[in-house]
């Protein structure tokens, strides 16, 4: 390395440190314990019929790797008939498949939004959305979290003649808080806003046969994201759209045109997982109740905030008392992980324990009485600064 390479690199060290200094430096760490973290809802990241279905398709020639964009060769039969079972399993004209959840949200958004539009965004929609939406040339506002009237107040400010598109998740990733889709829908409706939601969390797990929140609350907004490498235990995402909007991000959407397509082979797991969906609804069902019987538990002695799904935080506050409660958790065989700003506002550090199809009555309640001894028999730490109210969170809070 030359000194300028040293020189940047004493730059990154002194960050490291700092972020050490904060209790808030990350690391990769292996899987272990009992699994309440992943998004693997359903538990279909490990299904034999999964298996089977990829091994077949390997037999039948499907291709490893794609080999390219789609617009150049990548695109295959399978991307194409994956894309009309989603357009299908979501009750919309189109659907384009995309590598990940977070290059569907900055593709959809940056290809969307132009100089002169006002993108409304819920102050804890995810970090993809965010990221998308400072990208473009668009007027920017964050509304508190879930509140309508300040929604509307903010639309209110500007002209039905300007673009305006709001931003929401149906479920929340850190929350587990669901969006109030209808009200938000007939909002868009009276102002002339378009709806964009992302549905990352719900699908699979929310909804009739899973197709999502939407679904369930009857609303069609102008696109929806979804990812398939949560619930549908593989990898990649999609945007589920009418047939014009999908042809313009095939032409607009760098996100789209200057990238390697998903491998076909993930495009066969994906649909395996769909096949499961319809047959074995007990997966849902399943994890709803263990849900339910967590939140119902955990309620008695903790802040578990407006978690109305499989997704439970328990608020701590200190970025220290959740790194020390999380490795507490670990100790007992529970792989539960401590979520610290950014990811979520500072002064809300918190565990975030995601429920999955794989665990049973005995996991749940055993966890329960894990977590109400733990917490218990913490000390009272100071907060490490004052909680940011829900409605300030700015577009800087997730990076």
């Amino acid at each position: 390395m030359n000194a300028a390479d040293d020189a940047l690199q004493a730059r990154l060290l002194s960050r490291l440190d700092l972020l050490r200094g904060k209790d808030r430096l990350r690391q990769l760490s292996s899987r272990r314990g009992l699994d309440f973290s992943s998004n693997d809802y359903l538990g279909l990241t490990e299904h034999p019929a999964i298996r089977e279905a990829v091994a077949q398709a390997l037999r039948a020639g499907v291709p490893l790797g794609s080999g390219g964009s789609r617009l150049l060769r990548g695109n295959d039969r399978t991307h194409e008939r994956l894309e009309r079972r989603l357009a299908a399993f979501k009750g919309t004209e189109a659907a384009l498949v995309f590598n990940s959840g977070y290059e569907a949200n900055v593709g959809l958004m940056t290809a969307l939004c132009a100089a002169g539009d006002v993108v409304f965004s819920d102050a804890l929609v995810h970090a993809s959305m965010i990221d998308g939406i400072r990208a473009t040339k668009a007027e920017r506002v964050v509304f508190p979290h879930n509140d309508l009237a300040a929604l509307e107040q903010a639309l209110a400010r500007f002209p039905r003649t300007r673009t305006k598109i709001i931003a929401v998740e149906s479920l929340y990733s850190m929350d587990g808080d669901r969006a109030p889709l209808p009200q938000l829908a007939r909002l868009a409706e009276d102002s002339g806003a378009c709806l964009i939601v992302d549905e990352a969390h719900a699908t699979g797990v929310h909804g009739p046969g899973g197709a999502g929140l939407l679904a369930k609350a009857g609303v069609v907004p102008l696109a929806s994201v979804h990812t398939c490498g949560k619930a549908l235990g593989g990898f990649g995402a999609f945007v589920a759209c009418s047939q014009v909007l999908k042809d313009y991000l095939v032409n607009a959407c760098r996100r789209f045109v200057f990238t390697t397509a998903p491998p076909p082979l993930m495009m066969a797991q994906i649909e395996a997982a769909l096949d499961v969906l319809e047959r074995e609804p007990w997966r849902r069902e399943r994890v709803l109740a263990s849900a339910a019987r967590l939140r119902a538990g955990l309620s008695q002695f903790a802040d578990i905030g407006a978690s109305d799904a499989q997704i439970t935080p328990v608020i701590l506050g200190s970025d220290r008392a959740a790194l020390s409660a999380a490795a507490a958790l670990q100790a007992e065989g529970f792989d539960i992980r401590a979520i610290r700003p950014p990811t979520v506002p500072r002064g809300t550090a918190r565990l975030r324990i995601a429920v999955n199809a794989k665990v049973d009555d005995a996991d749940i309640d055993r966890l329960i009485a894990a977590c109400r001894r733990i917490l218990a028999d913490a000390p009272t730490p100071e907060p490490d600064e004052p909680a940011a109210p829900i409605g300030a969170a700015s577009l800087d809070r997730k990076t």
